[in-house]
């Protein structure tokens, strides 16, 4: 997996030096603030990028997590859409505040013959130029395509109707990719799989996370939604921000869809995506897989087992694997299961 911590610790560094220091207790009393608009705990303040306190605190404690993200969800197109992201791409970041997506996809080796950022809070794009330096196009509405990429990070949650974001969806190149990332609630998940399940009716391809194009079956389980939940090593000034706020991330949680018409997709390197945490309870062991034609299993295996179904002990959530054996009950010996 791609580490942008090292590529972040010596941009922030740059950018505090330009910014005139750094102010620990201005910045985790804004980061309180923004927590609490994100949590819906208070209002949210329209434009509320447009403040220098709150811009700021948002690029050193939320832009490492949610570049991060993006980071991992390129490392997976990375598997079936390598030659493609090798290539040299034109890029919309829409919704950019301060430039998170393409950022992360500049740190992560992404190259751009076009970059456009766009946002309607000036303010936001002044400090996306302040990290990515005068490279890029500046909109407040997205131009006209067409684009290889189209990043839409934390967007819907926001316009709080996926409707709106659809036009956009027609300025892509039908080889292109739209990578839409979104917090990891069971309300925002939940919204995107519905919009997922519409956007298929209409033609659309799932490539990530999903391996098919049948009806997203958590939809049908209350207590079930899609979602990551990965690992990584934050920041030491993020443990510290999370230290005095009261908060922990030790993981990277999103949810994403990455979506194409003509594209490559995911689905042709798996049987099997593990959709939940691997359960371990009283002797068994169990997960949630999703496959490729809509159906969830929950596959159970004994601890007694351990040796034969080893890459299924030591899967975490978002793993793809490779079954041999019959789908639907208990995992066996008979099994053979490999974690690709």
């Amino acid at each position: 997996m791609t580490d942008l911590v090292p590529a972040l610790k010596e941009l922030m560094a740059t950018y505090r030096r330009a910014r005139g220091g750094r102010h620990i207790s201005d910045t985790i009393e804004a980061v309180t603030v923004l927590s609490d608009m994100f949590l819906g705990r208070r209002p949210t303040q329209p434009g509320y990028l447009s403040k220098q306190h709150l811009r700021r605190a948002y690029v050193e404690y939320y832009l490492p997590l949610n570049a991060c993200k993006v980071a991992r969800i390129l490392d997976e197109m990375a598997r079936y859409a390598g030659p493609f992201l090798r290539g040299t791409l034109r890029v919309l970041d829409y919704g950019c505040g301060p430039g998170t997506a393409a950022l992360a996809f500049r740190l992560w080796g992404g190259r751009a013959s076009r970059l456009v950022l766009a946002d309607v809070v000036e303010e936001a794009l002044d400090e996306a130029e302040a990290l990515l330096g005068p490279t890029f196009e500046r909109a407040a509405e997205a131009p006209p395509g067409p684009f290889d990429v189209i990043f839409a990070s934390n967007v819907l949650v926001e316009l709080g109707d996926a409707g709106r974001f659809e036009p956009l969806l027609e300025r892509l190149d039908p080889r292109g990719y739209a990578v839409v990332v979104e917090p990891p609630t069971a309300e925002c998940a939940r919204r995107l799989m519905e919009w997922r399940d519409r956007l298929v009716e209409r033609g659309w391809r799932v490539a990530a996370p999903c391996l098919g194009i049948a009806r997203c079956p958590m939809r049908a389980m209350p207590d079930l939604w899609c979602h990551q939940d990965a690992g990584w090593s934050p920041p030491g000034w993020v443990n510290e921000i999370d230290d005095r706020i009261g908060r922990v991330h030790e993981t990277l949680k999103y949810s994403y869809l990455v979506l194409t018409r003509e594209g490559a997709t995911l689905a042709e390197g798996a049987d099997w995506r593990l959709v939940s945490n691997l359960h371990r309870s009283k002797g068994r062991a169990w997960a949630h897989l999703c496959g490729h034609e809509g159906d969830l299993w929950k596959a159970q295996a004994l601890t007694r087992d351990r040796e034969e179904l080893r890459d299924f002990f030591r899967c975490d959530r978002g793993d793809l694997l490779r079954v041999q054996g019959p789908a639907g009950g208990r995992l066996g010996p008979d099994h053979r299961i490999r974690r690709e």
